[in-house]
């Protein structure tokens, strides 16, 4: 028996030695790599950029904006669709509003004499093939009536006597600030506190009507800004174009992290948290300015809160990026516009420096495929 062993032995080392020394130790597929993928990073500061201001519709705020400081004024326009069959037996007629803020604000409002719209109308224009004859909205001179808003709901008392006029010959209320500062008001999508009109009759019953449309619209014409300088903003947006060039990075390469960092300053701000976005540019900013398209939805976005001058604001744009580099034929490299995000917020006003350390920069790692052992 030991010697069947022995002879069997012999016949299958050799074969294990044979199979040992022919078989590859290394991974399937790993003999053909001659280097690991090479990471790269590389630092783009913008070759074009521009900055320009726009009045935008405010009527899809989540609030209504009401005040005035030496920079800014924002007025609110509501809308009622008001019945006259029965106007002559109104013994009072008032509006009711409810504020958000705290703070203090007397107005006064008229009532409009040019139609408009909630999705078009700013201080320039009463909808978006209408221009305003006076910015900021067409009245009738008398005025309605006035009132102050407090943080509890504030009743205006409306003159009786404009009735025909307000219900025949007016397409709503604006309502104008006396004071210096600004409150947030509830709108028509609040159900139970947002804008009314409440109609006593002669037999002391009421009738209360809702908004049919409301919104509100911002002035700028106070600002004083370098044109040169790239800015950011709210209310009357302002928007700032930057283009870098990409040609460095090979088609094929993969994009680890594309982050754009900048360090703004903070020229004027209404609210403690600002927010920015940035938007991928459809056309050609060289061909068409201001006017180019861009997509609606954001890249990237992100808030923070502006504290020291050394705040530095990133933005993570990889995905972006890398369509730019991978499929410019299909989506070619017009640049980005960045904007408060959403434009309706309270306003504020960042400047972009256009040199020095805190200017816009695009920081991109990416790895490049390893070249296998066919490469020549």
């Amino acid at each position: 028996m030991k010697l069947e062993n022995l002879a069997f032995g012999n016949r299958v080392l050799p074969l294990i030695l044979i199979l040992f020394l022919a078989c590859n130790t290394l991974p399937v597929g790993f003999d053909q790599i001659r280097t690991l993928p090479e990471t790269r990073t590389v630092e783009i500061r913008p070759e074009s950029t521009d900055s320009y201001g726009k009045f935008v519709p405010l009527g899809f705020a989540d609030y209504l904006l009401l005040g005035k400081d030496e920079q800014y004024e924002a007025r609110i326009l509501i809308k009622f669709s008001i019945k006259d069959s029965c106007l002559d037996s109104v013994s009072s007629i008032r509006l009711v509003l409810h504020p958000i803020d705290s703070f203090p604000l007397d107005f006064f409002c008229r009532a409009c004499s040019t139609d408009w719209s909630t999705s078009a109308v700013t201080w320039r224009m009463a909808d978006s093939t209408t221009q305003w004859l006076k910015p900021g909205g067409d009245c009738w001179q008398f005025i309605l009536g006035q009132g102050r808003l407090t943080k509890d709901s504030t009743i205006v008392e409306l003159n009786r006597d404009y009735l025909d006029t307000l219900v025949r010959h007016s397409y709503g209320l604006v309502l104008f600030p006396v004071d210096t500062g600004f409150t947030t008001v509830t709108n028509l999508t609040s159900a139970k506190t947002g804008p009314r009109l409440i109609l006593t009759f002669a037999d002391n019953k009421n009738r209360v009507y809702y908004p049919a449309e409301d919104a509100h619209i911002v002035d700028s014409s106070g600002i004083r800004a370098n044109p040169y300088d790239l800015l950011v903003g709210s209310s009357f947006a302002f928007r700032t174009y930057l283009w870098f060039r990409l040609d460095s990075i090979p088609s094929e390469a993969t994009i680890a992290r594309a982050e754009l960092s900048f360090q703004p300053q903070t020229l004027y701000q209404r609210q403690d948290t600002i927010w920015i976005g940035v938007h991928q540019l459809t056309e050609s900013y060289g061909a068409k300015g201001r006017y180019a398209l861009f997509q609606e939805n954001s890249a990237a976005k992100i808030a923070y809160v502006p504290a020291a001058n050394d705040t530095i604001v990133s933005l993570e744009i990889s995905r972006l990026v890398q369509n730019w580099v991978s499929h410019a034929d299909s989506n070619p490299n017009y640049g980005l516009l960045i904007t408060a995000e959403p434009e309706w917020l309270k306003p504020f006003r960042i400047k972009l420096f256009r040199t020095g350390p805190a200017t816009p920069r695009l920081r991109i790692q990416y790895l490049l495929p390893p070249e296998d052992r066919f490469t020549r």
